[in-house]
C-alpha cells in the first residue's frame, strides 16, 4: 500500500472503526510507554531487556499497523526531518569508526528514538493527548522516586563511598535519576496550572503540586548536584503559574508546599546523599566537576585531531584514559560524529527552541523552562540518547503543530479529540 503523505490531521471519519480503535490501543499504549520511562530499570525481562523496551515494540508495532489500516500518516515537519539526518549521519560515522560492531548497535538505539519521535508525531494531534503524556510522565516519577525510598530503607545504595546515593534500580545511575525529577518539575506545575476545576481535575491538581516535594526528596536521595541547578527554572516557572491563579489560592498553594518541605527537612538534611548536595558551591569553584574536567579535556583533544566526522557513534569512551562518557551532551556529539554531526544536532535544538517561541505565552514559557532544564542537566550528563531527551522534543514539536493550526484557522479534528479522549475522559484536563 502506497503511503501518503498530508499536511493537517488525517480526518478520522471517513475510517472504518477498526482504525479509530487500533489507534486509541497505540495511544494507550505510548502512554504506558511514557508512564514507564522514569523508572526503566526497575523490571527487566530475561531475554529482552526492560519492561519498557517491550512495551516500546508494543507501541510501535500497533502504530505501525494503524499506519497501514488509515494508508497515510501525518506529514514530517523540518524538525523531522533534520532528526532522521541526524540519524543518518551517525549510521555513517559507523565507516570510521574504531570498533564497527559497537558503533552499529548504538545507531540501533538512535533508530529506535526516531522512530519514537515520529509515533508521537503521528499519534499526538490533540491537546488531550498531550497532556496525558505529560500526566503519565509525573505518575512515572512517583514509582521512580518511590523505588528510590524502597532502596533506601533496604541499604541498597547505587554508590557505597562516602556520599551513599539511591536510585530506583541498580541499572539507573542516581545522577540521571536525579535529573530525570527535575524536568518533571515544570511538566507538574504547567499540569496543575492547566487542569479543570471539577473534582477529578482537582485531585490531578494534588498530585501534581505534590510532586514538588516528593521529587525534593527524590533530588536529596539522588545526591545529585546537577539536578538541584537544573531545578531552578522550574522552580521559577512555577512562581509565573501562581500568577494565573486567585490570589487566596496563591496562598494556600505556597503555604502547603512550605510546609511539605519543612516537615520532610529534619529527615532529608541527615542523608549522606543530601549532603553531598551542600558540596555544589565548592564543586563549581573548584571546576573540576566530580572528574568531569579531566574527561573534557581529552575530549577537546580527540575532537582537534579528528574535528568534521568524529571518532564514530558512541565512541567517546574510547578516547579518554579511564573509559567514561563525556557527561556533557554536546561536547559527546561533538567529538563522535565531528563538526558535521554536531552542526545537524544544533540544527534540531534551534527548531525546537524557535517551536517553543513561537507558541502562546504560557506555553511558550514552559516549553523554554524545559529546554533550559535540559540544557543545564545535559551539560554535565550525557543525555543525547537518552529516551526523555527525544520524548519532551517531540512532545514540544507535536504543542507547536497544535498552535500553529490555531493559528491558521485549521481546525483540529473532532474525531481525533474523540478518540483521544477515550483515554483522558476521567482525568479533567484540558
Amino acid at each position: 500500500m502506497t503511503v501518503t503523505l498530508k499536511s493537517k490531521i488525517v480526518d478520522l471519519r471517513t475510517e472504518r472503526s477498526p482504525s479509530i480503535s487500533l489507534r486509541t490501543i497505540a495511544i494507550s499504549f505510548s502512554l504506558v510507554f511514557i508512564f514507564m520511562t522514569p523508572w526503566e530499570g526497575v523490571i527487566n525481562l530475561p531475554g529482552l531487556g526492560t519492561l519498557a523496551k517491550a512495551i516500546g515494540l508494543a507501541v510501535a508495532g500497533v502504530w505501525l499497523v494503524v499506519v497501514v489500516i488509515r494508508g497515510q500518516f501525518r506529514k514530517p515537519t523540518i524538525f523531522h526531518i533534520a532528526v532522521y539526518l541526524f540519524l543518518l549521519w551517525n549510521m555513517a560515522s559507523a565507516f570510521w569508526s574504531a570498533d564497527f560492531n559497537r558503533t552499529v548497535f548504538h545507531i540501533m538505539t538512535w533508530a529506535q528514538l526516531f522512530i519514537l519521535v515520529f509515533i508521537i508525531w503521528d499519534l499526538y494531534t490533540s491537546r488531550v493527548t498531550i497532556f496525558a503524556g505529560l500526566q503519565a510522565y509525573i505518575i512515572g516519577a512517583y514509582i521512580a522516586i518511590g523505588s528510590a525510598i524502597g532502596n533506601f530503607l533496604a541499604g541498597n545504595a547505587f554508590y557505597n563511598t562516602r556520599y551513599q546515593r539511591f536510585s530506583p534500580a541498580d541499572e539507573t545511575n542516581p545522577d540521571g535519576f536525579g535529573f530525570i525529577l527535575a524536568l518533571g518539575i515544570p511538566v507538574a506545575l504547567y499540569l496543575a496550572s492547566s487542569t479543570t476545576t471539577n473534582k477529578v481535575g482537582y485531585f490531578f491538581k494534588l498530585i501534581n503540586y505534590a510532586y514538588i516535594p516528593a521529587a525534593f526528596v527524590g533530588i536529596a536521595l539522588s545526591g545529585t548536584r546537577t539536578a538541584l541547578i537544573a531545578a531552578i527554572p522550574g522552580l521559577i516557572f512555577g512562581i509565573f503559574s501562581l500568577s494565573r491563579m486567585r490570589r487566596s489560592a496563591q496562598v494556600s498553594i505556597l503555604l502547603l508546599l512550605a510546609i511539605s518541605i519543612l516537615l520532610l527537612l529534619p529527615y532529608i538534611e541527615v542523608l549522606p546523599s543530601f549532603q553531598r548536595l551542600n558540596t555544589t558551591v565548592d564543586e563549581l569553584r573548584a571546576g573540576e566537576f566530580t572528574g568531569r574536567a579531566s574527561i573534557w579535556k581529552e575530549g577537546f583533544a580527540s575532537f582537534m585531531a579528528h574535528p568534521f566526522i568524529g571518532v564514530g557513534s558512541n565512541m567517546f569512551r574510547s578516547i579518554n584514559s579511564v573509559g567514561k562518557v563525556a557527561h556533557n551532551s554536546f561536547l559527546s556529539v561533538l567529538v563522535e560524529v565531528g563538526i558535521i554531526g554536531f552542526a545537524l544536532f544544533a540544527i534540531i535544538l534551534t527548531i525546537a527552541f524557535i517551536k517553543a517561541w513561537i507558541q502562546p505565552k504560557w506555553e511558550r514559557r514552559f516549553w523554554l523552562t524545559m529546554l533550559s532544564v535540559w540544557a543545564i542537566g545535559s551539560s554535565t550528563l550525557t543525555w543525547e540518547h537518552r529516551k526523555t531527551t527525544w520524548l519532551f522534543l517531540g512532545l514540544l514539536v507535536a504543542s507547536a503543530a497544535l498552535n500553529q493550526f490555531r493559528e491558521k484557522d485549521i481546525p483540529v479534528d473532532p474525531s481525533v479529540e474523540a478518540d483521544s479522549q477515550i483515554i483522558l475522559d476521567s482525568k479533567g484536563t484540558t
